[in-house]
């Protein structure tokens, strides 16, 4: 179901993410060098208009999908996308994947500013839909982002083609539900109209884009909520004074009773019909800057499931190169 979140420091942000797939399913972590290449990129499911130069990135993807769970590019810009349950999910039609979504930013943006700019403008042009699970391909979902740089950080919600846009002033986490009800910085256009229209939303108070979008029965059963708070429980207890990567691990391998249990868990182990997913990597990312510049991010993976492996750094020199194409 994955989890990511994200916390500031005095001169760095840390972006961190498990991400929680089917447990046979590959997810190479793979870099792809800087290019140019055609105006046209197939996508998973679709075709779209793209610039002829794209980024180098870092990415760690699903083996069948073009894009990616999570990465972190040249420019140090990290995104990771959530699978959120919303009454806007497309049930028939194929369109962007939330990782389409999020590769298709990273390839072409030099802020975190840019990037959600860049998944605001494609959602709302190619919409987001299809089958987006290894086996189960009724399996669809729409999706919520953390996006951050060096410098800021930002919860992007989106339920269809709508979306809602919140700035990080210190810590956030998500986990598999709409996070931002009405403190949002920006909100597309017509969410309000539309939500009105249907009967959600009865335009008595200021527009809450959680409770208007969300369903309940899917983050219930992915105990949701309970991740999130409990992430965002143990971020605050961070000692800031010796900050490094082992003080985000312990978050990600986290089990609730101490052992893999129940949808609870944030390194998540699969156990049936209710839980059948697994997290089948990790990262963790730190975003710095040296006298007001950007430097390359410093990268960790768990390379597999976060609590029998051990994290170790990425040499972007080293990782599978990929040759892009498109």
């Amino acid at each position: 179901m994955c989890d990511t979140f994200v916390y500031r420091d005095n001169c760095s942000i840390w972006f961190c993410k498990n991400s929680d797939r089917d447990p046979d399913e590959p997810q190479p972590v793979e870099f792809h060098p800087a290019h140019w290449g055609r105006t046209q990129q197939q996508a998973t499911y679709i075709r779209v208009a793209v610039p002829a130069a794209r980024n180098a990135v870092l990415l760690s993807r699903p083996g069948w999908l073009w894009g990616a769970e999570m990465g972190v590019n040249e420019h140090g810009v990290a995104i990771g996308n959530q699978a959120v349950f919303t009454k806007l999910i497309d049930r028939k039609q194929s369109a962007l994947l939330g990782m389409d979504l999020l590769r298709l930013a990273l390839e072409q943006a030099s802020t975190a500013e840019k990037a959600c700019a860049t998944i605001i403008d494609y959602l709302e042009a190619y919409g987001q839909g299809g089958a987006a699970a290894y086996r189960d391909k009724k399996f669809r979902y729409d999706n919520a982002f953390i996006v951050c740089d060096h410098n800021t950080a930002f919860v992007l919600d989106t339920a269809g083609r709508f979306w809602a846009k919140q700035e990080v002033r210190q810590r956030a986490a998500i986990s598999n539900d709409l996070s931002i009800t009405t403190d949002y910085d920006e909100i597309a256009a017509q969410a309000e109209n539309y939500a009105r229209q249907r009967g959600w939303w009865q335009g008595k108070a200021r527009f809450n884009f959680r409770a208007a979008f969300r369903t309940r029965f899917m983050p219930w059963a992915a105990r949701s909520m309970q991740r999130s708070e409990g992430n965002l429980k143990q971020l605050a207890q961070i000692d800031r004074a010796s900050i490094s990567e082992q003080s985000f691990i312990p978050l990600l391998r986290s089990h609730k009773h101490g052992r893999p249990s129940s949808n609870a868990d944030v390194c998540m182990h699969a156990r049936g019909f209710w839980r059948p997913d697994a997290t089948t990597n990790s990262l963790v990312v730190k975003l710095a800057k040296t006298a007001g510049a950007a430097v390359l991010p410093e990268v960790w993976s768990s390379f597999g499931q976060p609590c029998q492996n051990d994290f170790r750094r990425v040499d972007w020199d080293e990782v599978i190169v990929c040759t892009s194409t498109g």
